[in-house]
């Protein structure tokens, strides 16, 4: 479906939503294909994008999407920046960690690394 057929369905997160959630979606797309559906739709959710494999918003399709979520989670804390660059250091045959946990881990760095 096109964001102009999503618009006239009257709940389009919810769509989405199954398509994230359906593995007989995954029988006609790839899961990433799907990932970049939902990451380019104009009705995707903050927690649409938390569930997406975090190399697929980092690097194939929506970086622009993701800098003012890593800003917002990061700030000055170096710390967290460092966590990051470790975390992001993954390859795609590796353990697919999503979005959200992702930026879950970036919880865990102590507030002391933060810069003033």
């Amino acid at each position: 479906m096109s964001d102009d057929e999503l618009d006239k369905h009257p709940d389009p997160a919810a769509v989405l939503q199954s398509w994230l959630d359906s593995s007989a979606a995954a029988e006609v797309l790839s899961r990433s294909e799907i990932s970049r559906a939902v990451i380019n739709s104009r009705h995707h959710t903050l927690e649409h994008l938390l569930q997406i494999p975090a190399y697929e918003i980092l690097s194939r399709s929506g970086p622009e999407i993701a800098v003012k979520l890593l800003l917002d989670r990061c700030g000055r804390n170096a710390g967290r920046w460092a966590a990051l660059a470790a975390a992001t250091n993954f390859q795609h045959h590796e353990e697919t960690i999503t979005f959200g946990d992702l930026l879950d881990s970036l919880d865990s760095v102590p507030a002391s690394m933060q810069k003033s």
